[in-house]
């Protein structure tokens, strides 16, 4: 009798939830990138430099700047405007940058944004945009119930639990972001209670094209699904609303005055002046494809694997959340053995914010440092280089995932080295051959770990830490609570691995 009553009382509940009513693919409309805009201000600002190569860069280290390189597109941007991302958030970075779209949409340019659906938003506020006529928005493999991602979640697991975890921004497909960056304030060192110590990199040539391409590959999959069809009928944003919105909110004065102003940041000069030092070499984007959701074949797992197997002298891994599985570790270890400079990058377990992760993790680092592995976990108290990071900002947590191979390749992308990111979820990176960036980036890391991080040694028998900054030892998680390493140890019995 009870189970009757519970389940008419779930059907009731569903029936009250506005839920995604199925819709025949063929209804949805596509669309495409329309290619290098040669007029662009984009387009001209690169090509006043001398051409070398096929594909350039700019390093994007700091939060603040990164900020900047997204708004500096979007403000410059004529013809079209792309944005995939796995994470929006709706606090004052988020906002800034949905207030400079619409701006653009004003202006005549076509914004295409691109969104997973794990996170929850205003459902109506996107309907409400998404009615401009310049601006599309669509939701990647959404929740079916609306107001109750749990039961959606419950009934649909295996579906709802791959996401696409891509990030990128494409502006004219003249130039593009790609990286490890969601949009937010802890990526951006604007005031949050943690700071993440990410990385991006602003590309110009034949990589923005491939970006765009991948771009066009997901938004016109069959996940991805239009917010006309989540909220049909939908009015257009009013502009009074969204500029009294602005108001309110200060979005002008809190980027041009104070502790967070654009104009006291050296990328701010540098690109009113033509003066950003561009890296040049030869680039290739490389992405899963969107039926990885359905499929778990991974196009950027095969090409990476191909990439390792060629590794000759040094491998540099910077990964916050590293689960490397027992077959990944003794791939790692063989490489050691056969004479490969290995050095791991990681969160230790106070700064990693999945403390499951980290619980899986532990399972292999003696194995890899007995190994000969050098293998580094980041304080949580590292410093985040920015000259915004005076947020007060309780702790810092790597977030970025990069690669730097024999010491002439750069891979920096969405992946993270676990599990979730080789089966689960979507991802893309670029691969760019660029030894000089890649060696000044070498030449900097000693100093960087060993004021941020800790060394993972193994002393009589056991694992222990070491500050080099300090000289101390410890025999247990460094800054990490009882509570946090008691959630990790439980979290490393439960037999979860193949979800991290």
């Amino acid at each position: 009798m009870l189970s009757k009553i519970f389940l008419s009382s779930i059907l009731i509940l569903l029936a009250a939830c506005s839920s995604i009513q199925p819709r025949d693919p063929s209804e949805k409309s596509t669309s495409f990138h329309f290619g290098y805009q040669q007029d662009s201000p984009l387009a001209a600002f690169f090509e006043d430099y001398e051409k070398k190569s096929t594909s350039a860069f700019v390093p994007l280290h700091q939060g603040d700047d990164a900020l900047l390189a997204r708004i500096a597109l979007i403000e410059s941007a004529e013809k079209s405007l792309d944005l995939q991302y796995y994470i929006y958030r709706s606090d004052e970075t988020s906002q800034l940058m949905t207030w400079r779209l619409y701006e653009a949409a004003q202006r005549g340019v076509r914004v295409r944004l691109l969104l997973d659906d794990m996170q929850k938003r205003n459902d109506l506020g996107m309907a409400e945009l998404n009615a401009h006529p310049n601006i599309e928005i669509r939701l990647f493999n959404p929740h079916q119930y609306r107001d109750a991602r749990v039961l959606a979640l419950a009934s649909d697991f295996t579906r709802l639990n791959r996401r696409m975890h891509n990030k990128s921004l494409i502006a004219d497909s003249a130039s593009a972001i790609v990286g490890g960056r969601n949009i937010g304030n802890e990526y951006f060192s604007f005031e949050s209670s943690v700071e993440f110590g990410d990385f991006d990199v602003m590309l110009f040539g034949e990589a923005v094209t491939q970006t765009a391409d991948q771009f066009d590959l997901y938004w016109n999959s069959l996940y991805s699904v239009p917010m006309e069809w989540i909220i049909p009928g939908s009015d257009k944003v009013a502009d009074e609303v969204i500029q009294t919105q602005v108001q309110k909110l200060r979005l002008e004065e809190k980027f041009s005055t104070g502790n967070y102003n654009f104009r006291k940041l050296d990328l701010y000069e540098d690109l009113e002046q033509g003066t950003v030092n561009l890296y040049w070499g030869p680039a290739q984007v490389w992405f899963d494809l969107p039926d990885k959701i359905a499929t778990q074949e991974s196009q950027l797992i095969h090409n990476l694997s191909e990439l390792l197997a060629s590794v000759e002298s040094s491998f540099v891994l910077i990964s916050p959340y590293f689960v490397p599985t027992e077959s990944g570790t003794q791939a790692l270890v063989d490489a050691a053995k056969r004479g490969v400079d290995i050095t791991i990058i990681t969160n230790s377990l106070a700064s990693n914010d999945v403390f499951a992760v980290h619980g899986w993790y532990a399972k292999y680092r003696q194995d890899l440092v007995e190994a000969g592995i050098k293998l580094w976990e980041v304080k949580a108290s590292a410093e985040v280089k920015s000259k915004w990071s005076l947020t007060g900002s309780s702790r810092s947590s790597l977030h970025a995932k990069a690669m730097m191979i024999d010491g002439t390749t750069l891979f920096v992308g969405s992946m993270n080295w676990d599990p979730r990111s080789a089966e689960l979820n979507t991802e893309m990176a670029v691969v760019i051959e660029q030894s000089e960036y890649v060696q000044e980036s070498l030449a900097r890391l000693p100093a960087q770990l060993k004021q941020n991080a800790y060394q993972v040694v193994v002393r009589d028998g056991d694992i222990a830490w070491i500050d080099a900054t300090t000289g101390e030892t410890f025999d247990s998680e460094p800054e990490a609570s009882i509570w946090r390493r008691l959630g990790a140890w439980f979290s490393g019995i439960l037999p979860i691995e193949d979800q991290l």
